[in-house]
């Protein structure tokens, strides 16, 4: 049988909401790069209607790069497309 070390499977989730509001989309815009930048990776996103929730997660006990992470450029939607508008 083999054996799993504890510290290989812990990670943490957490979700981050990113409103379409013109006052509002900087603060969770700043929290999920600041996430990004402190190791956290993008699992997933789900569009509610005022914006999108990223799902989060940490792996606190294996550090590998997973190749299917999201970059920010995924999400760029050009402003000629429909996207939003300064």
């Amino acid at each position: 049988m083999k054996q799993h070390n504890k510290d290989q499977s812990s990670f943490t989730i957490k979700f981050v909401p990113v409103q379409f509001e013109m006052e509002e989309y900087e603060k969770g815009q700043d929290e999920l790069n600041d996430s990004i930048s402190q190791g956290w990776r993008i699992v997933t996103e789900y569009q509610t209607a005022s914006g999108l929730v990223f799902s989060l997660s940490k792996n606190t006990g294996n550090h590998k790069k997973n190749p299917n992470q999201k970059s920010m450029d995924d999400y760029y939607v050009d402003s000629t497309e429909g996207g939003a508008q300064k």
